[in-house]
């Protein structure tokens, strides 16, 4: 499809002020109000327990940090009236990281978090943009299209992490394309702080052979290890399970609707006992993980490929995924338009697919789960048959007459 320069020029300036649209909106909410309260409501979504962590850390009581009555107590003012508070799930060094803006009021913490993870996703894309020619010839509209995306949205204003989970994805997809093994080991390293992510990852690269990537991405294991270890003591890793375990088991109830996870999400339509969701749950996470390792083992598939279809993957390999982390598949949407192997109307359908998501309440379960468990079927059928040689038709002996 042909673009004259009108609408190229268009094109360009108008997700540019979408975006200024956007951070316009974002300072006149946050200066309507105090504290956790604005004129829209309360302000920080799932921001309280990452701050509140921080503070319980920076207050020097890192022993009560998984308790539920401490973490109450510290998200007492963050939570505009609302009863209860918002679980802690993360390993202690995470909680040590965010004591650094336990200094600053409540709103301008909340207001640098939002800044670092928008800077988190433009720095993913910038990284990437070398190896997908579509991003480099039309980033602001990609960087509009994807920072509007409503899973995406939501994660980062909704002081959640996501973004950094896609900035140090890009960075070890972009390490292992530029032959830094190192750097892509020290990445993988740092999402340690999802160890969902960054353990299957590591498994990843080592059935590809990335070695010096894998050595580095132990170091750096060590490394953390060691610094929760200085926090909380050698067992610190039992006291994290221990401590997390019921927080996540009161949380599976409450965020049944946000989970995207497949055996999370069955759970949420056939109830919690049903032994059908975790069997077939089970069954596609464990068969995703298979297909996963057998790529990277066998490496059928282009850098740039595998890595698009992994991202997507990681998303349905654990027990509990909320629905933000569907972000992961925008690699492999970029790598298909970038590739014609869907065009431009099937990316904007998959743009609004993240909207359905608003019905989760009348349905009692993420209707985006199903949405994101067809779209890396899509992502593994385009990209996989993209790189099947075609197979000749038989040729038929010549006989003599």
């Amino acid at each position: 499809m042909t673009i004259d320069a009108a609408w190229q020029r268009r094109l360009m300036l108008y997700p540019r002020l979408i975006l200024v649209t956007i951070a316009a909106a974002f300072v006149i909410v946050i200066a309507a109000g105090s504290g956790s309260d604005t004129a829209s409501g309360r302000v920080g979504g799932d921001f309280p327990a990452f701050y509140s962590a921080g503070t319980i850390v920076a207050n020097g009581d890192i022993d009560g940090l998984y308790d539920p009555a401490v973490q109450a107590a510290a998200q007492e003012e963050l939570l505009g009236g609302e009863d209860g508070f918002i679980m802690y799930p993360y390993a202690p060094y995470v909680a040590g990281a965010y004591s650094a803006l336990a200094g600053l009021p409540y709103r301008t913490a909340y207001v640098v978090h939002t800044a670092l993870m928008v800077a988190a996703l433009v720095g993913a894309l910038t990284l990437i943009r070398p190896m997908v020619d579509i991003l480099d010839r039309w980033f602001s509209l990609i960087l509009g299209a994807t920072a509007t995306a409503y899973p995406i949205f939501v994660g980062t204003s909704g002081g959640q992490n996501t973004a950094l989970t896609l900035l140090l994805l890009a960075a070890t997809w972009r390490a292992l394309a530029d032959d830094r093994e190192e750097w892509a080991g020290v990445a993988v390293a740092l999402l340690l702080f999802r160890p969902q992510y960054a353990l299957p990852m590591l498994g990843l690269l080592f059935l590809g052979r990335h070695w010096r990537a894998v050595g580095t991405a132990g170091i750096g294991a060590g490394a953390v290890f060691a610094i929760n270890a200085a926090m909380v003591g050698p067992g610190w890793m039992m006291t994290w399970i221990n401590g997390v375990r019921p927080l996540l088991e009161a949380d599976a109830e409450i965020n049944a609707v946000n989970e995207i996870a497949p055996m999370a999400f069955l759970h949420a339509v056939l109830g919690v006992d049903s032994s059908v969701a975790m069997i077939v749950g089970g069954t596609i996470s464990i068969a995703v993980a298979v297909a996963l390792s057998w790529l990277w083992w066998r490496q059928h598939l282009d850098l740039t490929s595998r890595f698009a279809v992994t991202a997507a993957g990681l998303t349905l390999l654990g027990f509990h995924t909320i629905y933000y982390d569907s972000s992961l598949c925008i690699f492999a949407v970029l790598v298909m338009l970038d590739r014609a192997l869907i065009d431009v109307r099937i990316g904007i359908c998959i743009w609004a697919a993240g909207l359905i998501q608003l019905g989760k309440e009348s349905l009692g379960a993420s209707p985006l789960a199903p949405v994101v468990l067809a779209l890396f079927a899509l992502i593994v059928g385009k990209l996989w048959l993209a790189q099947t040689p075609a197979v000749p038709e038989r040729v038929l002996p010549i006989h003599d007459s």
